[in-house]
């Protein structure tokens, strides 16, 4: 990239948005966001490598936030990661980013805590699917149509989830949506496999 950008409104994020990452403290993009905002803002399927820490969370949840209709109330956005630390943590950033895009709502679904919580915040029109692979099986075991209306795809540190052992859920998942879909895929490493899942 040869143009110099300093700031988030240059990146074409929505105002709502800005002004919830500036109430949030965030001053200036990192490489990582500066590099895959445009790119998802345009409609990209993208793979990023990136350590933890680098601010790889706002790099996806930015653009995606700025894509989505808050007026549908229908899961528009899935994002898997490995643990539910991260995908709690994820789901926090979602909710912090769209402080002030109202009607927006964020789901983290993970094992360990009750489902009935989890189903009732998707009936209610969360447009943002925050999950573990394992436990979002074990809702679509309960409601196969549960991910057909999702346009965004993100996976968070996808070379945990298959250090995890979690490839075969992740086929169920793949299966289990729209084949027109943007796809964004994080990991700290690249290996064969993952370039695997990204084919």
């Amino acid at each position: 990239m040869t143009q110099e950008t300093s700031s988030f409104a240059d990146l074409g994020i929505l105002p709502s948005i800005l002004n919830a990452i500036t109430a949030a403290g965030y001053e200036e993009p990192s490489p990582i966001q500066i590099q895959s905002i445009p790119l998802i803002l345009a409609g990209h399927d993208m793979i990023g490598q990136a350590q933890t820490g680098t601010g790889k969370t706002a790099a996806f949840a930015l653009p995606i936030l700025t894509r989505i209709d808050p007026a549908r109330r229908e899961p528009q956005v899935l994002v898997l990661a490995p643990t539910r630390e991260l995908a709690l943590q994820v789901a926090t950033a979602f909710e912090t980013f769209s402080a002030q895009m109202p009607g927006v709502k964020v789901v983290a679904i993970y094992g360990g805590a009750p489902m009935g919580p989890q189903l009732k915040a998707i009936r209610q029109g969360a447009q943002v699917i925050v999950a573990t692979p394992g436990r979002l099986v074990d809702h679509l075991s309960r409601n196969g149509g549960l991910l057909s209306t999702i346009k965004y795809l993100v996976l968070d540190e996808a070379d945990e989830m298959l250090k995890l052992g979690f490839m075969d859920d992740l086929e169920i998942i793949f299966n289990a949506m729209p084949d027109e879909r943007q796809t964004v895929l994080f990991s700290a490493t690249l290996p064969a496999s993952i370039r695997g899942i990204a084919e």
